[in-house]
């Protein structure tokens, strides 16, 4: 297993705030955000006049871990999202320009490396969001209509059919940002453990999703794995090699570490399993 990806590095646009320091491991939270994120424009009643109806720009991040999502409340919305249970998880919501502005800012310091469909949702979404900031009130109603209509369609495709309307180039990027985003990826996306393959059970590390430049990415940056395009349109990266497997454990728990708890326990127990089988007399 190599080193991993590129050397090279990208131009990141640098904090306005002097106070504000960067810190590649922020990337985390663009991963997880490759994973679990939603983009929204919600059309509201509004009833004033009665009868109208207004537009807000939303990001919803979704996660089962509550601790997480507190963390990336502090992190990238100044605490100001709303965290409310659903049905086995959680979603943070940051809604209104002044809230989405705040993670649009921390996503213009770190950027999605790839992902065709991420960078597509946020892209429209920063276009709501850059439209709604200039063109106020009801004099342009009409006109505002059409805009979030056709901006509202587009989300609605990029979701329903994972089909992206543009392609992105990979952002070249250190080795370090690159690891802390496919550690979100995976604390968002991932799976690990066993499988039962004929009379045995094997060992797997997974990630199957519809962005498929980041299934792509794994492969590269691990050097180890296959990918594969499911029937139900996801694209999926698995590993099943004991060696290089205890390998990504160590990557992913110790450079990268994940932050997910149940994720990390259940790595951490592969882990375990994997050099007891490895450090077994039999298997010497």
């Amino acid at each position: 297993m190599s080193k991993n990806a590129s050397n090279d590095s990208v131009n990141i646009q640098k904090p306005d705030n002097p106070q504000e320091t960067f810190n590649v491991k922020n990337f985390y939270y663009t991963g997880l955000f490759a994973a679990e994120m939603s983009c929204s424009v919600i059309k509201a009643t509004n009833n004033n006049p009665k009868g109208s109806h207004y537009y807000a720009v939303d990001f919803t991040v979704s996660n089962a871990d509550v601790g997480l999502l507190k963390q990336v409340n502090r992190v990238v919305m100044r605490n100001e999202g709303i965290i409310s249970p659903i049905k086995g998880a959680y979603n943070l919501s940051a809604r209104g320009k002044r809230k989405v502005g705040s993670v649009l800012a921390f996503m213009d310091l770190y950027p999605f490396i790839i992902g065709d469909l991420a960078i597509g949702r946020v892209a429209l979404l920063k276009e709501a969001y850059e439209y709604l900031g200039v063109y106020t009130g009801h004099s342009v109603h009409e006109e505002k209509t059409r805009v979030m209509s056709k901006i509202r369609n587009q989300l609605k495709l990029l979701k329903t059919t994972g089909l992206a309307s543009k392609t992105y180039r990979q952002k070249r990027i250190s080795n370090d940002a690159t690891g802390y985003f496919l550690a979100g990826v995976l604390d968002g996306d991932g799976s690990f453990g066993f499988k039962k393959s004929g009379n045995r059970k094997q060992p797997f590390l997974l990630v199957a999703m519809k962005d498929r430049k980041i299934p792509y990415l794994f492969k590269d940056f691990l050097k180890e794995g296959n990918v594969r395009y499911r029937v139900d349109g996801v694209y999926h990266y698995e590993c099943n090699k004991t060696q290089a497997l205890r390998l990504i454990c160590s990557i992913f728990l110790e450079k990268y570490p994940l932050r997910h708890r149940v994720q990390r326990n259940r790595l951490q127990k592969l882990q375990r399993i994997l050099n007891d089988y490895t450090q077994s007399p039999s298997n010497s």
